[in-house]
């Protein structure tokens, strides 16, 4: 199982906007995993990879309800690789929007991870967990 590391900086700002100062942020029209060859940051995206066997964009990807503040992906996907060999170092959640927002990034739990050609790669179900951390300091505070 990858878990995903983070929000996209643009849209954690504009959740923590939804949320306290009652501000409108879109809804998804559906989620796609992209697949990366270099490791992606919250300001930063990957790489896409770009290879016969994938199709640039990403696929589409189902997830569970949250609970207990996690969730994981409830459909699967694979790409059998048709090409050179695939070096795969991270993966990013999209949206289907006319243009496409980055929601969420992450790494694969053991890359790089190389598929060689005619071998395929496979994102079971729960394979692509997410939760978000509820305890610690997390919230700062100053008073003047």
């Amino acid at each position: 199982m990858t878990e995903i590391a983070c929000f996209d900086q643009a849209q954690a700002g504009a959740i923590l906007n939804a949320v306290l100062r009652q501000s409108s942020t879109a809804s998804t029209t559906g989620i796609k995993l992209r697949l990366g060859t270099s490791a992606p940051t919250a300001t930063g995206n990957m790489t896409e990879l770009s290879s016969s066997g994938y199709t640039t964009g990403g696929t589409v990807m189902t997830f569970n309800a949250a609970s207990a503040a996690a969730t994981s992906n409830s459909s699967s996907a694979s790409w059998t690789n048709g090409g050179t060999t695939w070096s795969l170092v991270g993966l990013e959640l999209w949206d289907e929007a006319g243009s496409p927002v980055r929601w969420m990034f992450g790494s694969w739990t053991g890359q790089p991870i190389s598929i060689a050609n005619g071998n395929v790669f496979q994102v079971s179900s729960a394979g692509v967990a997410i939760s978000l951390q509820l305890s610690g300091t997390w919230v700062s505070v100053c008073y003047a």
